[in-house]
């Protein structure tokens, strides 16, 4: 069965080792975060890997592939677990990476676990997303990624946002419930 698995990468070589993947065959995955960056001609768009030195591949992960991505020029090691096995990352975690990637909003890495009052997004692109909402300097979603060990901060507003959690703030102890 195919999994998807994290593969590090030299420092600021993972497009590089995407389009490499891609010419083997592989299926890989590369989530890259929009930000505003301020430049002295006004404010310019930079696309940038949302985790630096990460990117995903899908793949049987057998001895002969294990082989072939190490060959790859810019893999430094396939990301394990606590045991030593190569990390596995959850289908719908990537299905997740997916659809915030695609929503063309700014998103950031944020720390992980995340405080705040447990929310889902009921309007917009973001509806049915659940996370932690946080309104310290602007109102901000975080997605726990458990597998990644990081979450995913987005901005929404309040009234895109329905709390699942009595209007308390909680600190992060599991997943997001499901509603």
């Amino acid at each position: 069965m195919m999994k998807w698995y994290m593969l590090y990468t030299r420092h600021h070589h993972e497009r590089a080792v995407y389009e490499r993947l891609l010419t083997k065959g592989f299926e890989p995955y590369l989530p890259l975060a929009r930000d505003g960056h301020r430049a002295h001609r006004g404010l310019r768009r930079v696309v940038s890997p949302l985790f630096p030195r990460l990117l995903f591949v899908h793949c049987y992960l057998e001895i002969y592939t294990h082989i072939e991505l190490f060959s790859v020029s810019g893999v430094l090691q396939i990301v394990e677990d606590s045991r030593g096995q190569p990390l596995v990352v959850a289908d719908d975690e990537i299905q997740l990476l997916r659809k915030l990637c695609n929503v063309g909003s700014a998103l950031a890495s944020a720390a992980y676990p995340p405080d705040g009052e447990i929310v889902e997004v009921v309007e917009g692109a973001l509806q049915g997303v659940s996370g932690f909402f946080s309104e310290q300097n602007n109102a901000i979603l975080l997605i726990p990624l458990h597998t990644l060990r990081a979450s995913v901060a987005v901005e929404v507003s309040r009234k895109q946002v329905v709390s699942l959690s009595n209007g308390s703030s909680i600190h992060y102890q599991g997943p997001c419930p499901s509603p």
